[in-house]
């Protein structure tokens, strides 16, 4: 399954991303992030103006811990965007995986993008995190706070994730 876009991230722990062939990008629920910025951590030393790179989401508000088998990182300058019932957040680079934008070539960086789904109580998942992606489409277990301050995502790796079966958690500090 190819895939256009893969959301690589900020942070200073254990990251989240997108699955190998499948779309990191936040869904199209998911609104625009900030342009390029934040600390260095967050957009691994990016500007926003290389190949390959379509946005930087790293100037935002949000606190992202993720945690993926043995492995957790926190992104900072996350964004959260709701509108109606649709809810979601994310931290990192979303690079161009088709070459449409340029061959991307810059060092790998970890991201994470969550959403809500129609079904309630659900959530998706996608973390590139350590170089593995991570993603739980639609199945995890998720908590969304009081206005939409925060939120908490429990899921299971995907079969086509680069670790199958693995516990996936994420908190959202918006």
């Amino acid at each position: 399954m190819a895939v256009p876009l893969l959301l690589a991230g900020c942070g200073h722990r254990a990251p989240a991303a997108a699955p190998s062939g499948a779309s990191a990008a936040p869904s199209a629920k998911a609104a625009p992030s900030a342009k390029a910025g934040g600390d260095a951590a967050c957009t691994g030393g990016l500007t926003g103006t290389e190949p390959g790179v379509v946005r930087i989401t790293c100037n935002g508000t949000a606190t992202i811990h993720v945690v993926a088998g043995g492995a957790g990182k926190d992104f900072h300058g996350g964004v959260c965007r709701s509108a109606g019932d649709v809810w979601s957040a994310a931290a990192g680079v979303i690079i161009d995986t088709t070459g449409t934008h340029g061959s991307y070539t810059g060092p790998p960086v970890d991201s994470v993008a969550v959403n809500n789904t129609s079904d309630s109580g659900k959530g998706t998942i996608q973390i590139v995190l350590g170089g593995k992606h991570y993603f739980d489409l639609g199945g995890a277990a998720m908590t969304l706070g009081a206005g939409g301050k925060s939120a908490h995502l429990d899921g299971t790796s995907d079969h086509l994730s680069d670790a199958p079966g693995t516990k996936i958690t994420v908190d959202v500090t918006c």
